[in-house]
């Protein structure tokens, strides 16, 4: 797979399975508001794998073919990720990352009009790691006194 590397921003296709890449799009937007060269390819249960690669393809096909695009899938593994993984290797430039999330995606679209894409990518790959975390709440302790009406 080739680095991303250039001058040029960045395009961005989000897919995965159901409507996740509709929601992840949406979820950007309203944090980032309406972006250019970002496109959303959803993989309903209804289309089949080959519905899904002519969407994709028809999502790769709105870049220039000597720009730059990252795919951001879903997960590894998953029709989405395997075809967008198979178009890849028919063109250049073209990076994809699986495991998408919402810090993922902001770091990235945030910084893609950097032109050391590559770093602007590790970045956005550490922003979904730290991302992700777990918050236990605490009971807060009762205030000493609170009990003076007694």
């Amino acid at each position: 797979m080739t680095a991303l590397n250039g001058s040029s921003p960045c395009g961005v296709i989000v897919t995965g399975h159901g409507q996740f890449p509709s929601g992840l799009v949406s979820a950007l937007e309203l944090i980032m508001g309406p972006q250019d060269d970002l496109v959303a390819v959803d993989f309903p249960k209804s289309d089949t794998a080959a519905q899904l690669q002519d969407n994709l393809a028809a999502a790769l096909g709105t870049f220039p073919a000597s720009g730059r695009v990252a795919v951001f899938c879903d997960l590894r593994g998953g029709s989405p990720f395997n075809v967008a993984a198979a178009l890849s290797r028919d063109r250049d430039g073209v990076e994809i990352v699986y495991g998408a999330n919402l810090p993922t995606l902001v770091q990235f679209v945030s910084r893609r009009t950097k032109p050391d894409t590559e770093g602007v990518l590790t970045g956005a790959l550490d922003a979904g790691v730290t991302g992700l975390g777990r918050f236990t709440p605490k009971p807060i302790p009762a205030a000493q006194g609170d009990n003076d009406w007694d």
